[in-house]
């Protein structure tokens, strides 16, 4: 594109380089060597003007109206942009690179631009972060931005360390931005201000990297997610958590050798490999005589000024006669940014001179005369207090009140916590928005939903002025009030929305949360408060699969509880507490003996309420836990007795799940099956999506009835089927972004149905993705069982010196946790197989002949048949008589045809026909193994029915 061919204004994704800068001005911003250049607004408005008239004068006027629209301002401020402008681009006074004065007329742009339909660096703009997004230029950082970005060359841990409301945070944000491109897994920010509880810092890390934290400890997970991941994390705040935040990074780097860590705090982490960079104030002029608007805009405290203070459309101008007053005004302010930006909110009320007379006050007032010689964090909080007292009344009360918002909070949230306000309540909109006009309410109004958040420092004043008015428990109430509420609505919610979504509209609740818990079992709090906050945020912490915070939540809550609570009004709260710790110790640390002991006493309760619901919810979780444990019986009576109660479409499709479950263990496969279609006769989608499904029972019911009766086709005789089922459970897991879900439908239902038709390439991607979800949400006993089934892959690959100690090692750890006991003899079944096959024969036979006295003991039945033909190969190849071997054989071929296992009976019969074969007995072993292979309709391209017509081609 050449310049004639420009018109008046440049077209989007036009790019203009000059010199070692290149201008974008649809995205109105200017680059150097590829870095973004910091350039205020005013000043690169007249910069694109400029370079839209290259080699043209453009007027005053022109540049004074393109710059200042719909304002008359004066000459000097023109002439104090330009300035700067110039400064920026390396010009001066004796040489004129880039900007010519053309004495009273204007300004002409006289390098040579070369026009471009240009990209430059669109992942500095793009990249994968989660960093607040800024809305106001950075002003006077550029060489502490060069300063940190160098101290990243020789320590991967920089942390910045000033007053607060220095900037700290603004100069981190700055710099990740810039940094975004030089990290291939982008930048995760981590904001530490809202934490008052320092063990709850690597929960928050996990959720910030949106990894689930599932067990007392997340922080292996993250490793385990980082180690391989050149990534940037930024530690915001960490003051209130110093040693924690030290510890964990200390740790992270050690583990995560392509992990770098820029943090903030008032002080040092004083950690190891730490490098420390102290942030001074902003630059800003000497007290002298003559200042000049031109020259007070070369500093950086003097341009934040002006540039907040125009921007809040207050009309004012900073001439000849203001530069004096405004440098005072810094310099009072000592340049902290955050207090300086306070102060030019308050232009349009009381002028600059009437600002530096309320400063000048305040200070006497404050140090008695000697400001200088109190810490900044206190000037700044002389700053808050004048802004705080330069508010009105009900913009004071609001304030107070916004204070109890631990991080972002919404126009809802906020109308939450005033109702019943009076004239507060009725003005709300308006003093909200009169705050933030003033800068002490942030605004990020980009989404479909505004939010809002008060800055650290502006927070702690204002919560400080709620506890002296006594305030502070009515306005935590509110809160709590509030919470309740939206919670209760949002787990209608959890299976209707993505899960995405859904994350995105009340995961940001974990904050209030957990300030809300922390102040009711303080002192000063609320334990009834408490305990309806937890009852309410039992639902949240499952979804984002924080077990052990749910756990350690509903404990501290029973602890306070009175001896008779079961008896009062908070009966049937302390029933869902007893439901929520049954459910959290069963994933936390096995089924027994503590958590049927949590589900019978909500249970007992429930049936002292008399409310039906409850007592189905509570037989649910016994029921879990009995199949859990291995008792087939005791769980077939408990899931006879919900049946008996299931009123419900919904409760007699969870019913029958249960059912279908429980016989499909016990080996009954007709009845299995039987319940298993009544299951999916009932809506199942509907079902899925019923807010009690996702409330009641914590697992998405869809997922779990599509997947169940997988392995069940399998088993008899429909192997095509079964492979179907489980493709279709897998996707809706993975749709329902639900890790624990996913983890379950794989391990328990997909791996076995792969694994048993030989399709051992899908197994490996399922047991692949299996331990990466395990490990990425912290979820340790589905990691046991994925290696379980790892184990057991590479014994089907032949790879026996591998698969052995694996499968033998996870097996034992399988056992011992007392989870998922279902598996359990039938990766012995896999293990005695290998053993055999190594030569470890008298092993093999122990550990086989184990599992059948297990099986039968149990009545868990669902693989006796294969444990018995896996028993009569073992003998054959421990070359006992025949007396020995066909024995097993024949019972395996008739347990098989009792329950209808039409797959474990074709096994057991290539198994007999192959020994018959041995004795000479062709004939037979045909005809047995055909009548078998007869009854077939589909699957034969499986791996049993290939080998089942190969041997029925030999013995022909």
């Amino acid at each position: 594109m050449d310049q004639a061919s420009l018109p008046a204004r440049l077209p989007g994704g036009v790019g203009l380089a000059f010199g070692e800068f290149c201008l974008h001005p649809d995205q109105h911003r200017l680059f150097q060597h590829n870095e973004p250049v910091q350039v205020g607004s005013r000043a690169l408005e007249i910069l694109i003007a400029l370079t839209e008239r290259v080699g043209e004068v453009v007027t005053k006027d022109e540049l004074l109206a393109r710059a200042w629209p719909n304002a008359t301002v004066e000459e000097s401020n023109l002439r104090a942009q330009v300035a700067l402008l110039r400064r920026i681009l390396g010009d001066n006074q004796a040489a004129a690179h880039y900007i010519a004065a053309v004495p009273g007329r204007g300004y002409r742009f006289v390098a040579p631009v070369l026009y471009s339909d240009l990209n430059i660096k669109a992942e500095l703009v793009g990249a994968q972060s989660n960093l607040p997004r800024q809305l106001t230029q950075v002003i006077g950082r550029e060489q502490a931005i060069k300063a940190v970005r160098g101290r990243f060359q020789r320590s991967r841990l920089t942390t910045v360390v000033g007053p607060g409301g220095i900037g700290k945070t603004t100069l981190c944000l700055a710099i990740a931005e810039q940094l975004l491109s030089s990290y291939e897994h982008g930048v995760c920010f981590l904001d530490l201000a809202p934490l008052a509880n320092a063990q709850l810092v690597p929960s928050v890390l996990a959720a910030a990297l949106g990894l689930a934290d599932g067990t007392s400890d997340p922080l292996p997970g993250v490793i385990t997610y980082l180690r391989e991941r050149r990534m940037l994390l930024i530690f915001d705040s960490c003051e209130l958590v110093l040693d924690a935040s030290a510890r964990l990074a200390e740790t992270l780097l050690k583990k995560a050798p392509e992990l770098h860590i820029l943090a903030t705090s008032r002080e040092a982490l004083r950690a190891e490999g730490e490098s420390v960079y102290r942030l001074a104030p902003l630059e800003m002029p000497a007290a002298s005589a003559g200042l000049t608007a031109a020259d007070a805009l070369t500093f950086p405290a003097v341009q934040l000024f002006v540039d907040r203070a125009t921007s809040l459309g207050s009309g004012f101008e900073l001439d000849d006669n203001e530069a004096p007053v405004v440098a005072d005004i810094c310099r009072q302010l000592d340049g902290i940014a955050l207090a300086i930006e306070l102060a030019a909110g308050r232009v349009e009320a009381f002028g600059t001179r009437g600002i530096a007379e309320l400063l000048d006050d305040r200070f006497r007032l404050l140090t008695g005369g000697r400001r200088t010689a109190l810490p900044r964090h206190q000037t700044l909080a002389a700053t808050l207090d004048w802004s705080y007292e330069a508010l009105s009344a009900p913009e004071q009360a609001v304030l107070r009140r916004l204070a109890v918002f631990a991080g972002e909070f919404t126009l809802e949230a906020v109308n939450a916590i005033m109702s019943g306000a009076g004239d507060l309540a009725t003005d709300i909109r308006n003093h909200l928005a009169n705050l933030i006009a003033k800068s002490l309410v942030a605004a990020e109004a980009h989404g479909e939903v505004a939010r809002y958040r008060l800055l650290d420092t502006t927070r702690a004043y204002a919560l400080a002025k709620l506890s002296e008015r006594s305030e502070l428990g009515c306005a935590m109430r509110r809160v709590a009030d509030y919470l309740c509420a939206v919670l209760k609505h949002a787990h209608g919610e959890v299976d209707t929305l993505p899960g995405d979504e859904w994350l995105g509209r009340y995961g940001r609740h974990i904050n209030n949360v957990r300030m809300v818990l922390d102040w009711t079992y303080s002192t000063q709090g609320d334990s009834e408060v408490g305990l309806a906050v937890t009852v309410a945020a039992i639902p949240l912490w499952y979804q984002l699969s924080s077990v052990d915070e749910c756990l350690s939540g509903v404990q501290r809550a029973l602890s306070g509880l009175g001896p008779g609570a079961v008896r009062d009004a908070q009966a049937r709260q302390v029933m869902q507490l007893y439901r929520a710790l049954g459910l959290s110790q069963a994933f936390k640390v096995g089924f027994a003996p503590q958590a049927p002991a949590a589900f019978a006493k909500a249970l007992e309760i429930a049936e002292d309420l008399a409310d039906g619901e409850a007592q189905l919810e509570a037989l649910w979780g016994l029921w879990l836990c009995q199949v859990g444990m291995g008792e087939y019986r005791a769980s077939l009576e408990l899931a006879q007795r919900f049946m008996t109660l299931a009123e419900s479409s919904l409760d007699r499709f969870i019913g029958d799940r249960m059912l279908s479950m429980t016989l499909f263990s016990m080996g009954d496969c007709r009845g299995a099956r039987n319940h298993a279609d009544r299951m999916l006769a009932h809506d199942v989608s509907a079902a899925g999506s019923s807010p009690a499904s996702s409330v009641r029972f914590r697992f998405g019911q869809s997922v779990t009835a599509r997947v169940q009766p997988a392995q069940l086709l399998w088993m008899q005789g429909f192997p095509d089927q079964a492979v179907e089922a489980v493709h279709h459970a897998i996707d809706a897991a993975r749709e329902t972004g639900h890790a624990i879900s996913l983890c379950d439908a794989l391990s328990r239902w997909g791996c076995p149905v792969w694994v048993h038709v030989g399709d051992l390439a899908a197994a490996d991607l399922a047991i692949t993705t299996l331990l990466d979800q395990a490990a990425t949400n912290a979820l340790g006993p589905w990691e046991v069982f994925g290696r379980c089934w790892k184990g057991t892959l590479l014994i089907k690959q032949g790879l026996l010196d591998r698969g052995i100690p694996l499968l033998r090692t996870a097996l034992g750890e399988l056992q011992q946790g007392r989870l998922f006991t279902l598996y359990n003899i039938r990766f012995s079944g896999f293990l005695a197989e290998a053993l055999a096959l190594s030569g470890q024969v008298d092993e093999a036979r122990s550990l086989v002949e184990a599992a059948i006295l297990r099986s039968e003991e149990k009545e868990e039945l669902w693989c006796v048949a294969e444990l018995l033909r896996v028993k009569g190969e073992i003998l054959l190849q421990e070359g006992v008589g025949a007396a020995l071997v066909e024995p097993c054989f024949l019972e395996s071929i008739k347990r098989a045809q009792q329950q209808d296992a039409l797959s474990w009976e074709l096994r057991a019969s290539m198994s007999f026909a192959r020994f018959l074969r041995g004795r000479g007995e062709i004939v037979q072993a045909h005809r047995s193994l055909a009548t078998v292979y007869s009854r077939f309709g589909e699957g034969f391209e499986t791996a049993d029915l290939r080998a089942a017509k190969a041997l029925l081609a030999e013995l022909s």
